[in-house]
């Protein structure tokens, strides 16, 4: 088992719920956890796991939470109805276990009770991790007290979901590696992460369980994560937008093969020979065109080149534009890009 000190507490390896949960509890002195869960990993296989992993002295409260939800912004009547139930069950600590759901409604929760209080995340897919990105001020206060990352966890992701998800974390890696300032180890965490997610995503897609391509993409996940805190871009700007306009529950991610080349081919102006560093690190020559190349993986991974099914209408797809420019991801984007450049952006997706 590896326990990672960067940021918070990370504990990465094959069962680690099972080994690392009491351990955690225990360093926290608590004993009344407040599970948050979802249904973003499409089983409940997990919450069997969970359930075993947590001590026989813990009294847990649990609290169910849906993508109907609006997982990056919890409805603020829910987040009330939450924190009176972690008041009125006494509760110590907060256990975030799921998806982007989960884990963001543990993380608002965690900073908006009367007393903060602690988190564990507990990652299912591997698209949100636990250390939210976003504006400087708000990644400090969003940092979880630990992080258990379970590649076991991710075995009931289906083909779909695990290629979204997967490409998500791809995504994450790149836009970090391309955000502006100047941070040697997120760009080589970054890098890293670029080269687990391109060698390893099709085999996680393609095979059925395949431990070791899971456990690669998630680390890859993590890398993002990690090199997300210093700011993302137009890709998960824009995606987070869609998906707040759309009527369709889409796994994050599911959008990005569509939306990255085009991102990227806006960006370049703007990022010098960052393009040719990321070639290399997904195994090819300096000189090729990532672009390219991504866009075809998400080909092979079945994820969609187009917008057009989502149907979007005028208004929402500028409403969608004007969301896109005002998201803290737009901040670290390497070129600058107006709501305007957005329209454009979405015009070519569709």
């Amino acid at each position: 088992m590896s326990l990672i000190g960067y940021l918070t507490r990370i504990h990465f390896a094959e069962n680690v719920l099972t080994d690392a949960l009491g351990e955690e509890l225990a360093r926290l002195k608590a004993t009344r956890p407040f599970v948050v869960i979802d249904d973003e990993s499409g089983a409940d296989d997990g919450l069997g796991l969970l359930e075993d992993a947590l001590p026989a002295n813990c009294d847990a409260a649990w609290a169910p939470t849906t993508r109907a939800n609006r997982a990056r912004r919890p409805q603020c009547a829910l987040l009330d109805r939450l924190r009176q139930q972690i008041k009125d069950a006494g509760c110590d600590v907060i256990v975030a276990f799921g998806g982007r759901t989960a884990l963001s409604t543990g993380r608002r929760l965690s900073n908006t009770t009367q007393a903060p209080l602690p988190l564990i995340a507990v990652p299912t897919t591997t698209s949100d991790m636990g250390l939210a990105s976003g504006s400087p001020a708000s990644r400090c206060k969003a940092l979880p007290a630990a992080v258990l990352c379970d590649p076991i966890l991710t075995y009931s992701l289906d083909a779909s979901r695990t290629a979204a998800f997967g490409f998500d974390a791809l995504t994450h890696c790149i836009e970090a590696f391309l955000a502006p300032g100047y941070n040697p180890p997120a760009d080589g965490i970054a890098l890293e992460g670029i080269h687990r997610a391109f060698r390893y995503l099709e085999q996680a897609v393609a095979a059925d369980r395949a431990p070791e391509a899971r456990r690669e993409v998630m680390a890859a996940a993590l890398n993002g994560a990690l090199a997300g805190q210093k700011g993302l871009g137009g890709v998960e700007a824009l995606a987070r937008a869609i998906e707040g306009q759309s009527e369709a529950a889409l796994p994050h991610g599911r959008l990005h093969a569509t939306l990255l080349p085009r991102v990227l081919s806006f960006n370049a102006p703007a990022v010098g020979d960052r393009y040719g560093r990321i070639a290399t690190a997904m195994g090819a020559a300096a000189d090729a065109d990532p672009v390219d190349a991504l866009a075809r993986l998400g080909t092979r991974l079945g994820l969609p080149d187009r917008l057009g099914p989502l149907s979007l209408a005028p208004a929402r797809l500028r409403q969608v534009a004007t969301d896109a420019a005002a998201d803290p991801a737009n901040q670290t984007n390497p070129r600058h890009a107006k709501e305007e450049d957005y329209m454009a952006l979405l015009a070519q997706a569709i």
